[in-house]
Parts: structure tokens; sequence; C-alpha cells
């Protein structure tokens, strides 16, 4: 009966063997399908896009604006913005989109139209018609068009919410 130890011992007859480097190649070769089973878990999980882990909620202090937004992004590919405020005083509500998101993505629809909309300086101002409860949605449709961390600053009356990006290529 042959053990284990004679098994793991070098030879050279039928071939040559070095058993120290064999036992060392099979290690790298685990611990490679272990990198490689990570990969595929965090992508699954959505870190390199979209996912569970990526999707996320950003809501003002007082909770009357809400952004629901995907952490991570590829450059190049689509994803969803939605933009919940509540209307003020006056029965309107006013969305003003800081630069970032104007200058790393591509809006390329807003729903529902806005009933305004205007640029100025770096940003856009957006005049949204608010629901009988006084809640506005509006769904973005976005294409990143750069690559690393992006910070947009979303306003709503006095209630501003960051949002923090991350554009892979």
């Amino acid at each position: 009966m042959i053990s284990q130890k004679d098994d793991l011992r070098s030879r050279n007859f039928p071939v040559q063997e070095d058993m120290s480097l064999q036992v060392k190649l099979w290690r790298a070769e685990r611990i490679g399908w272990c990198m490689f089973f990570l990969v595929v878990l965090v992508a699954l999980l959505g870190l390199l896009g979209t996912g569970p882990l990526s999707k996320t909620e950003a809501v003002s202090p007082n909770g009357e604006l809400r952004i629901q937004y995907d952490r991570f992004d590829r450059n190049g590919a689509s994803n969803e913005m939605v933009v919940k405020a509540k209307a003020d005083e006056q029965g309107k509500v006013w969305l003003i989109v800081g630069g970032a998101l104007l200058q790393r993505f591509t809006i390329e629809g807003i729903q529902p139209e806005p009933a305004n909309a205007e640029g100025f300086g770096d940003g856009m101002r957006l005049e949204l018609k608010p629901d009988s409860e006084g809640w506005a949605t509006a769904y973005f449709a976005l294409r990143a068009t750069g690559i690393g961390p992006v910070k947009t600053n979303i306003r709503s009356g006095d209630q501003s919410v960051e949002v923090g990006q991350f554009i892979y290529p």
C-alpha cells in the first residue's frame, strides 16, 4: 500500500517529477480559483455594476427629497435614477441638479417630462408637477460618459442631497 508521504516524494521513473514544485503549483491554483470565485461573487452582488449592493437611496434630513440610484456604473452603460421631492408652499417642485451629473452622464430622458427646464452656470433647474399628495417623481435615464468618482448635488427647495457614484471603465 502506498502512503500519502510516498505520493508527494519526487521520482524519476516513469516520469521525472519535482513534487515540492507541484505542491506549490497546486496551492497557487487553489488560490487562483478562490480569487476567481470572489470576483464572480462581487460582480453578482453589484460591486462592479448593477446589483443589490449597488442600489442605494439618499434622503434629505427631513425626508422631503429622496433619490434612488446605483453607486456603481459602467462607462457607456444605461442606468436609472429616481428622484422624489415634496412640493413647497406654492405647490411647486423645483429640482436643481448640480453640474457633475451633467458633465459625467448623458441624460437620455426624464419621465414625466418637466413642466419647465432651464440651465444656469454648470447646472439645470427642472419644474416638476406634483401629484395630489404633493409629491413629484422624476425618472432619469442616464448613460455614464466618464470614469472615476462622481459627486452630484441635487436640491429641492431648502433640501439638499449629495449623490456619490463610481464609474468603471
